[in-house]
């Protein structure tokens, strides 16, 4: 199992975070959440499934098996620069 968090839909809400600290962390920056792990362990399965479930806006993806990950979509690269204020804007992705 794998699972992706699509950080352009992610609320910031921490509740992945408070599921699975060791799974899932958010950033400093931002707060958005991003995936600790390539692979989730089979001992955490049902947990990640649960944590995907309790998404607010359902940004995380859990895919079960190889063949679904091939289908899915590539990951995008985020550049953020700052506001005057000081808080990140998103810029552009590649």
């Amino acid at each position: 199992m794998r699972v992706m968090v699509d950080q352009d839909l992610c609320g910031t809400s921490g509740q992945c975070v408070l599921t699975l600290p060791g799974t899932f962390r958010q950033r400093e920056l931002d707060g958005v959440a991003e995936v600790c792990v390539a692979t989730v362990p089979q001992a955490l399965h049902a947990a990640v499934r649960l944590a995907a479930s309790q998404c607010p806006v359902a940004a995380i993806r859990v895919i079960e098996s190889d063949a679904a990950m091939a289908s899915a979509p590539a990951p995008t690269l985020r550049l953020l620069q700052r506001t005057p204020s000081g808080m990140p804007r998103k810029t552009n992705t590649i």
